[in-house]
């Protein structure tokens, strides 16, 4: 009987275990969740300070391609124009480069979820704030 269990128990894990492809981790997917995705620059810290306009109406969105584009405008411009569009890179998930109109930005990624991500400037970049991104929800 304990020859028959110990047989099962090797087939089950070698069902389990053989043949099976395991696709590499798109590091960007955060970002685009594979086709396009909007997140709300809710704020922008300096100095214990938050630069972010008040109104959410007026607050800045950022739309993150699969493409590795991204576009970045007013939320109340949304479907009337097209933004500042420049290209994004992340790397190991601990680096977004986000590069365009003669200027790369550089922030390294100090919080990472689903619901909130923090970008924080890295060292020779020209843009000073700590970015903190959440996803559009529904009014």
């Amino acid at each position: 009987m304990k020859t028959l269990s110990l047989y099962i128990t090797l087939f089950v894990i070698s069902a389990c275990t053989l043949d099976v492809e395991l696709k590499p981790l798109n590091s960007t997917a955060i970002f685009n969740d594979g086709n396009s995705k909007m997140w709300l620059v809710d704020h922008l810290w300096s100095k214990q300070r938050d630069y972010a306009n008040p109104d959410r109406n007026k607050k800045d969105i950022i739309t993150f391609y699969a493409s590795g584009r991204c576009a970045v405008q007013k939320i109340n411009t949304f479907g009337n124009e097209k933004g500042d569009v420049v290209d994004y890179k992340v790397i190991d998930k601990k680096i977004v480069i986000l590069s365009g109109k003669g200027k790369v930005w550089k922030f390294k990624i100090t919080k990472l979820s689903e619901g909130n991500i923090e970008l924080t400037p890295m060292k020779g970049t020209s843009f000073k704030y700590i970015m903190n991104l959440v996803p559009i929800t529904e009014p």
